[in-house]
C-alpha cells in the first residue's frame, strides 16, 4: 500500500558552470522548479539568480526562499518541519550540482523522512559522476572523498593511503579552486609515476578539459588550472 505522504522534498539540480542552463537541466525538471512555492538553500543570493534564469516571470511575492544555517542546522529543524506542514512542494537547493552532496542539505533529507514527507530527487549534472564516467578509471568501485587536509604533511599521508587503495577502488577528491595548482604539484611531487590521475577542468563548460594520464605524463606537461573548479581522482 502507497504510504500517505503530507508534502513532497524535490532535491533541485542546480548547473555545475555558467553554461547555458538548458545544456544541464533537462526541461521537464525546469517545468517542475518553477511550480515550487519554497525552497530551502545553501545560499539566498545563488538561489535567486538560479530561479530568475529558470524562470525568468518568477513573481518573489509567491516565493519562500529560507536559507540553511550550516553552523547551526540543529536549531533551525523546528522551521524546516514548519516549512514541511506550510507547503505541499517545496525545493532543496544546494550551490552546484546536486543537493546533499558536500553539503549540508542531508539532515534535512532525513527530517523529511522522518516526518513522512515524500523526497522526490530531480535529474541533473553531478561532477563526481560525470568525471568519473569521462576517466576511464574503475566506474564499478569508487569513492568520493570530499577536500583532503589542506596541511602538507597530513596530505601526503591522505594521498599515500588513497593510492593504496586506489588499486582496486578510483578515489575522487575536490579542491578549493584557489588551490588547484598547488594540489596539482602536491599531486604530481607526492604519487608514484605509474598512478593514474584524473583532472576534469571546468566540466560542461567552455572551457572543460577532462586528462586521464600517468602523473609522470603531467612531470613532462605543463597544464594550468587557475582557478577553476576541477575534480581531482586517482586510479588503475
Amino acid at each position: 500500500m502507497p504510504l500517505a505522504y503530507k508534502s513532497v522534498l524535490y532535491l533541485v539540480p542546480i548547473p555545475i558552470n555558467e553554461a547555458d542552463v538548458h545544456w544541464s537541466i533537462p526541461q521537464k525538471v525546469i517545468e517542475k522548479i518553477q511550480s515550487i512555492p519554497c525552497f530551502i538553500v545553501e545560499n539566498a543570493k545563488t538561489a535567486r539568480h538560479y530561479l530568475k534564469r529558470v524562470h525568468p516571470g518568477i513573481v518573489w511575492d509567491k516565493v519562500h526562499i529560507e536559507e540553511m544555517d550550516k553552523h547551526n542546522m540543529a536549531q533551525q529543524m523546528n522551521t524546516f518541519k514548519t516549512l514541511f506542514k506550510t507547503y505541499p512542494e517545496i525545493g532543496l537547493m544546494s550551490e552546484a550540482g546536486l543537493p546533499c552532496i558536500a553539503d549540508p542539505g542531508n539532515s534535512i533529507v532525513q527530517l523529511a523522512h522522518a516526518q513522512q514527507v515524500r523526497v522526490s530527487p530531480l535529474t541533473g549534472p553531478s561532477s563526481i559522476v560525470l568525471a568519473l564516467i569521462a576517466s576511464g578509471l574503475n566506474g564499478q568501485s569508487f569513492k568520493f572523498n570530499g577536500y583532503l587536509p589542506s596541511k602538507t604533511e597530513e596530505k601526503r599521508k591522505q594521498l599515500l593511503l588513497l593510492e593504496k587503495q586506489c588499486v582496486h577502488t578510483t578515489q575522487l577528491f575536490i579542491e578549493a579552486p584557489y588551490r588547484n595548482e598547488q594540489m596539482l604539484k602536491d599531486l604530481t611531487q607526492m604519487l608514484q609515476a605509474n598512478t593514474k590521475l584524473l583532472i576534469a577542468f571546468d566540466i560542461g563548460g567552455e572551457q572543460e578539459m577532462i586528462i586521464c594520464q600517468p602523473v609522470q605524463w603531467y612531470r613532462n606537461n605543463t597544464i594550468q588550472l587557475g582557478k577553476t573548479p576541477c575534480m581531482f581522482g586517482i586510479g588503475n
